[in-house]
């Protein structure tokens, strides 16, 4: 999911901010730290992650959505 516009910046979040809304697929701040690692363009190019002075922020929503995506693709 390539995005044209994005969400403005006091939408994204810090990654403590987005466990308790990826909790149930991601039970961990270190599973979340894998999937980022793993799927780090993806997540970008969807609008999920940015990384603003060199700390990574996320858009929950978009984060969950990109997720789907990014397992949809996998189970294909």
């Amino acid at each position: 999911m390539n995005v044209t516009e994005l969400p403005p910046l006091d939408e994204y979040v810090e990654l403590q901010d987005l466990l308790g809304s990826v909790k149930q697929a991601f039970p961990t701040e270190d599973s979340v730290r894998w999937f980022v690692r793993r799927n780090r363009d993806a997540l970008a190019s969807s609008g999920a992650l940015i990384i603003i002075t060199g700390r990574m922020r996320y858009h929950p929503a978009r984060f969950k959505q990109a997720a789907v995506e990014i397992g949809q693709k996998a189970a294909a």
